[in-house]
């Protein structure tokens, strides 16, 4: 058996029994640590789920954070005050800060999204954990989901999408196997012409390019809709008048009119 074999089988050995104990380790103690964290996450939501509706609750809590010497602001939200007095304590604000905010973040989505104590640990867990949570928008989306989703949205509509202008696929811009698109970084020139100068299929910079014009691509869309829903209402509006005048017309028109002889007869 050669060296690198046996080099092979030894660092196949050690990986094999270090994710043995990483799987342990995620399905016992760590998996027991979240439960508990999130847990102590579901009372906190409950404690400012009450204290967000009583004024004299809310006081209290200002008035504790004094009597510990938990640092606070006028600035600092109610959510994160009751994380520091539960969460961080007196001396510890700079140790943990980004751990408070996260944690605070968690309790005002939770509470945005009707989201009790008792069913915060399903909503963290089907949320992917507290970080996801932690970056996610109005809409209960993150930042990566909305991301993925302009992606999406732009690679169906450029499918079928007409050229801007045509260049020869050169290696530099050949996409990565499996994938369509690639960047191009274009130069405007002094006569006014435009020329590729450089090309990539970076992963990660197509990704942030499919997710920008995703996004345009839908506020476009969105604006064209609007228009044409608003040229639409016009026409109708533009119809109905025209009908409402023809029928006032009508309406005011002789229908049945006798005229007799000695009448057109001239005295």
């Amino acid at each position: 058996m050669t060296n690198t074999t046996n080099n092979t089988l030894m660092v196949a050995n050690t990986v094999d029994a270090l994710i043995e104990k990483r799987r342990i380790w995620e399905e016992g103690t760590y998996a027991a640590s979240n439960a508990e964290l999130y847990t102590l996450l579901g009372n906190t939501l409950d404690l400012f789920l009450k204290v967000r509706k009583d004024r004299g609750l809310s006081k209290a809590v200002t008035d504790l954070l004094d009597t510990y010497n938990v640092t606070y602001n006028s600035q600092t939200s109610l959510a994160l005050r009751i994380v520091r007095l539960i969460f961080v304590g007196s001396g510890r604000e700079t140790k943990i800060a980004n751990r408070a905010y996260t944690y605070a973040r968690v309790l005002v989505v939770a509470a945005d999204q009707r989201i009790t104590g008792e069913t915060l640990p399903k909503f963290i867990t089907d949320n992917n954990g507290i970080d996801e949570i932690r970056r996610q928008g109005a809409d209960g989306e993150s930042p990566a989901a909305l991301a993925k989703k302009s992606r999406e949205y732009a690679e169906s509509v450029l499918h079928n999408q007409p050229s801007l202008m045509s260049v020869d696929m050169m290696d530099d811009l050949q996409p990565v196997d499996g994938a369509f698109y690639s960047l191009a970084l274009v130069r405007k020139n002094a006569d006014g012409s435009a020329s590729v100068v450089f090309g990539t299929n970076n992963a990660a910079a197509v990704n942030t390019v499919l997710s920008i014009a995703g996004k345009t691509l839908k506020q476009k869309a969105a604006q064209t809709a609007e228009h044409n829903v608003a040229k639409q209402d016009a026409e109708q509006r533009a119809e109905n008048v025209a009908q409402l005048v023809a029928g006032i017309a009508a309406a005011q028109m002789p229908t049945d009119v006798s005229v007799t002889e000695a009448e057109l007869t001239p005295a």
